[in-house]
Formats: structure tokens, C-alpha cells, sequence
């Protein structure tokens, strides 16, 4: 079974494993009873074996303050080591609708395999011969890779190639599970794999779904909220604060003369300053750069609240705009 990804040559995979020096360790997959039995019951998560109802809280509490993905990811990756899954594969295409999923060069990519194991992944479009991904674009929930083509709702003629499954066993994809969504607007879609280590079956993580399945998908869902929700580059940059700006005083209804006025600069600068944003962003129109520009949570963030916070022009900067 292949674990879920993003097709694209001009994506951006992040590894942030390998900033946090994470080593490939081969956790146990499941808690004995004995081990379960050794906190009391009143302090048991009732989700995650071994750990406390305090430890998780806390857990949920630090993604939830987390101000960057780089926190989110380095903390979904440990607290999902902790349970035995050796990878974890999450992909946001933020400007997808329906089954299309987007302009490539917007999906975000975060996983902890290697970094050539992710690239053949998503370069030969693999994750599209997987059946739970096609599952977890339709679905809300958690699916083990055990299930049938009948289980993930696609039709009979669906096909895996001999590389593809190759490719499966040469880099042990080959137990784990998928995890859906749900969606908080129209547009956007995303999944996540958790991938068990080597020697693991999918009837082990079976077991473990029948016990957790909840509790596994309440982490997903949060570190899914959090992921999309903070701002993050696409493969052809970020706004300037200045190109991000503007965008912010368009949303509010101002004209190029009004936000010239407003931030100190000559209107031939304010309307560079939209054409460099609508570059950036490969669109069009201001309109349509302003949505793309909010699907990939580049205005009105708490990273660009410190130049919209400059509503007086200072007097010193030159009226006719270096910036």
C-alpha cells in the first residue's frame, strides 16, 4: 500500500527532520497491558497507550501555541514516534477544489522520509495509485492500509503498476494508515500517512486503529489545523511585507491612490508593488492575487501585523517611494 503525497516537480518538500537531527529509531507499535497498567486509570489518555491524559493535553496544547510549522511538524513527528510509526507524509494543496488538486507549485509536502524516496514518490505521482489517498480526499476519518478497493470507493478497473509496487517494498511503504480531513471551506485538500517500521503488518496497525483510531486522528486533525492555517511560501516565494501590505489595504476597500496616501508612497509605487504580488503569486488580477495570497495564509497573519500596524505615514520617508 502506498503512502499519500503530492504530485509535483516544482513543490516544496520540506524535511525538517533532518534540521531537528531526528534519528530512524524502530519504536515498539502498541503497549503491552502490563506497561498500560503501570498509571493509574484516572491519568490513562484513553487513546494513546502509555501516556497520560496530562501528557497529551500538553501535547495538543503545544501545537496549538506553535507559531511556525517547523514547531508543528517537529511535535506531530515525536508525539507519532511515540505510538511506533517509523514516517509521517502530509500533504495541503491550499487552492484544490473538487478532485483537482491545485496548481502544483502551491502544495505544501512535509515528510520524514528521505529526501530521494520523497521526490520518486511525488515526481512518478505514486500516491495516485494509492487507494486510501484517494479515500482520504473524500473521507473524514482514519483508513489502515488493509483495506479493499471496495473499503476506499474506487472502481473495479483501478490499477497499481509493477513500479509502483516496486517502489513500495524497495522503501517499506507497506503498512500503515491514511488520514482524511475535514474541510473548512471549498477550496483545499490534504492527507497524511503514518507508515509502521519494517517488519510490521497491516494487521498490527489494524489492532491498533480498533483501539485508537480517535484518538490517532484528533493529533492528525489539530496538527492538520495548525499546518494549513500558518503562513508558508509556495515554490515561487513569499509576499514582501510591503507587496503584503497593499494586498492587506485592497481587502479593505482602498484604492492605489488611498493606500499611497496611507502608506507614504507615490501611487506608481503602490501599483509595482501590486504588480510584483501578482508575479509572485502567478496570477493575474489583484483580486485574484489577494485570494491566493489568503489560501496560502500570506495576509492577515500575525507575521505581517507589524506593518499593517503603521496607519501614519512616517514623514521622514521620501513622498515619492523607494519601497
Amino acid at each position: 500500500m502506498l503512502a499519500p503525497a503530492w504530485r509535483s516537480t516544482a513543490f516544496r518538500i520540506v524535511h525538517f527532520a533532518t534540521r531537528f537531527a531526528c534519528r530512524q529509531i524502530v519504536l515498539v507499535f502498541y503497549t503491552s497491558g502490563a506497561q498500560l497498567n503501570e498509571q493509574p486509570a484516572d491519568r490513562r489518555s484513553p487513546g494513546f497507550p502509555g501516556l497520560s491524559a496530562s501528557t497529551f493535553s500538553k501535547h495538543l496544547s503545544n501545537i496549538l501555541a506553535a507559531q511556525d510549522q517547523e514547531t508543528v511538524w517537529s511535535l506531530t513527528r515525536r508525539f507519532f514516534l511515540t505510538l511506533g510509526f517509523q514516517h509521517i507524509i502530509y500533504g495541503y494543496s491550499p487552492d484544490s477544489h473538487g478532485p483537482k488538486l491545485g496548481a502544483p507549485e502551491d502544495y505544501l509536502v512535509l515528510t520524514t522520509l528521505p529526501p530521494e524516496a520523497s521526490a520518486e514518490l511525488i515526481e512518478k505521482a505514486y500516491h495516485l495509485q494509492a487507494t486510501t489517498f484517494h479515500w482520504a480526499l473524500r473521507n473524514v476519518g482514519v483508513i489502515g492500509w488493509s483495506s479493499t478497493r471496495e473499503d476506499c470507493g474506487v472502481p473495479e478497473d483501478f490499477e497499481t503498476s509493477p513500479e509502483a509496487v516496486e517502489f513500495s517494498f524497495r522503501n517499506n511503504l507497506l503498512a500503515g494508515c491514511s488520514v482524511g480531513f475535514p474541510k473548512e471551506r471549498t477550496r483545499g485538500n490534504a492527507a497524511m500517512a503514518l507508515i509502521a517500521p519494517q517488519g510490521r503488518t497491516n494487521e498490527d496497525v489494524d489492532r491498533v486503529l480498533d483501539q485508537h483510531r480517535d484518538s490517532i486522528f484528533v493529533a492528525a486533525a489539530i496538527a492538520h489545523r495548525c499546518l494549513s492555517t500558518l503562513p508558508y511560501p509556495s515554490a515561487r516565494g513569499s509576499l514582501t511585507d510591503r507587496q503584503r501590505e497593499v494586498l492587506e489595504w485592497v481587502a479593505e476597500g482602498k484604492t492605489s491612490a488611498d493606500i499611497a496616501t496611507i502608506m507614504g508612497l507615490s501611487p506608481p509605487t503602490v501599483d509595482k508593488h501590486l504588480r510584483l504580488a501578482r508575479e509572485t503569486l502567478g496570477v493575474e488580477t489583484t483580486a485574484h492575487a489577494l485570494i491566493k495570497a489568503a489560501f496560502l495564509n500570506q495576509v492577515f497573519s500575525i507575521h505581517s501585523q507589524r506593518a499593517r500596524a503603521r496607519l501614519v505615514p512616517d514623514s521622514s520617508r521620501n513622498p515619492l517611494g523607494d519601497g
